[in-house]
């Protein structure tokens, strides 16, 4: 074999071995959606209100060490408008009209960058862009998380909005009557799996 050649292959080696350890410990989640939930809530002149979603997807790329998360990579997070239900119809077509489910069908959280985590602490932030209504927003989303097992994580936290911040106007009902407040709060706890 010549000098080269071999060189070539050392080279190789290498820089597989130095790619392999720099990957070592990412791993794929995927959210588990039996058992885990997301509310929208707020308050209105008239009662408080809160919203479910019944269906959202979450992908998120995270290193560990033990139980600890040092590093998130990517989060990937999207809720169709429409899977938010409250048990008012009413108040569900409402909502769809006012994030303009038919040109705006989903809301959308994207990271902006990787996010080193302190392994001595289970909470932490992500700061990445929100999508609704068409209009994106650059927001800290602070969460809390659990080792569920070996190969699940639970994660959870509150996060404040105003509706205005992405120009939506906050419904109204009753001939004006009742009007929803401008602040609102999404309140989640997700169960992540590694597949």
């Amino acid at each position: 074999m010549k000098k080269s050649s071999l060189k070539y292959l050392m080279l190789s080696v290498l820089i597989a071995s130095f790619t392999n350890t720099l990957s070592f410990g990412q791993q794929q989640f995927k959210v588990i959606p039996s058992e885990s939930k997301l509310i929208v809530s707020g308050t209105s002149s008239v009662h408080d209100w809160e919203m479910e979603a019944e269906e959202f997807s979450c992908n998120a790329t995270i290193a560990l060490n033990e139980n600890s998360i040092t590093e998130i990579r990517n989060v990937d997070f999207t809720c169709p408008v429409e899977s938010l239900k409250s048990n008012n119809k009413i108040m569900n077509n409402k909502t769809q009209k006012a994030l303009n489910s038919d040109k705006s069908p989903e809301i959308n959280f994207r990271l902006n960058k990787s996010v080193a985590a302190n392994p001595d602490k289970s909470s932490s932030e992500l700061k990445g862009l929100l999508t609704i209504n068409g209009t994106d927003k650059e927001v800290g989303i602070k969460f809390a998380y659990d080792k569920v097992a070996q190969n699940r994580i639970k994660i959870k936290g509150e996060v404040p909005l105003k509706m205005s911040d992405f120009k939506v106007d906050p419904p109204t009902a009753m001939m004006g009557a009742l009007k929803t407040a401008d602040e609102i709060k999404i309140t989640y706890e997700i169960v992540l799996e590694n597949k």
